[in-house]
């Protein structure tokens, strides 16, 4: 055979071996990925346990959620987004708020908190959104960093005074407790209290670790749930008790 004839059959082993090699190499990669993941899973399965009460939280983006479903599912209380800012308010908030009733499901409401508008103005929109379909859980306030409104930017001094006055003015409105749904640097840095009237929904706990201030616990953003045949993926969180702690704390909260 002519040396010509010899040098394509040897690339073309070497190419042949290069592809076996580096498929062993994704399958490796594979395994270890999968591994690891069905790890997290099982380990993170495994601390849920520990919080039999968990809920969702919603807001349009989610589009349609059958209620009884979320029940059937195991799910023990839902949050709704209601508004954002002095302008925002959620498309869906009504709507999933009139077909929750029939559910029996625990529900509460929250307002997105914003570093740019006026408390007054943001008081005024979530009012004018929600009137008096607030549930029977605490309503919730999200206060969380966004865009340029970073942890380190911020001016906390005057978003503090802001926060404080909006929290006021819906606590004397409604005569409810309040939610501050945040991480924890969040609370030290804005200098708020944690008490039964105000309360601590964390959103960066860790599971199976101190928690005795938090009420919540935000678990996962992207936690599946069957829904008519299909999956989608909602916001998790879990309260921080049992049930029979549960039980005691929706007494309290209906009974004021």
């Amino acid at each position: 055979m002519k040396r010509q004839d010899v040098q394509p059959i040897y690339k073309r082993a070497q190419k042949h071996r290069l592809f076996w090699r580096w498929s062993l190499v994704f399958f490796v990669v594979l395994i270890v990925v999968g591994g690891s993941y069905g790890i997290y899973r099982y380990q993170r399965n495994q601390l849920l346990k520990q919080y039999p009460i968990k809920g969702v939280s919603l807001s349009q983006t989610d589009g349609y959620i059958d209620f009884e479903q979320l029940k059937t599912d195991g799910y023990k209380f839902v949050y709704l987004r209601a508004s954002q800012g002095s302008v925002y308010t959620d498309d869906s908030f009504s709507n999933n708020f009139q077909r929750s009733q029939g559910s029996q499901l625990p529900i509460g409401v929250y307002h997105v908190f914003s570093f740019s508008s006026s408390p007054n103005a943001q008081f005024k929109n979530f009012t004018r959104q929600v009137g008096y379909d607030t549930g029977s859980l605490p309503i919730a306030i999200s206060v969380q960093p966004y865009d340029k409104y970073n942890e380190d930017t911020l001016n906390y001094k005057r978003v503090s005074k802001d926060l404080k006055l909006f929290i006021s003015k819906l606590k004397n409105y409604y005569k409810r407790p309040v939610l501050i749904w945040t991480r924890r640097s969040m609370i030290s840095k804005l200098g708020m209290r944690i008490n039964s009237r105000q309360q601590l929904w964390t959103s960066d706990g860790k599971l199976g670790h101190p928690n005795s201030d938090a009420m919540f616990i935000f678990v996962d953003s992207n936690a599946d749930v069957k829904m008519d045949n299909q999956t989608v993926f909602l916001n998790e969180s879990v309260f921080n008790g049992n049930a029979h702690q549960w039980h005691n704390y929706l007494n309290r909260n209906l009974s004021q």
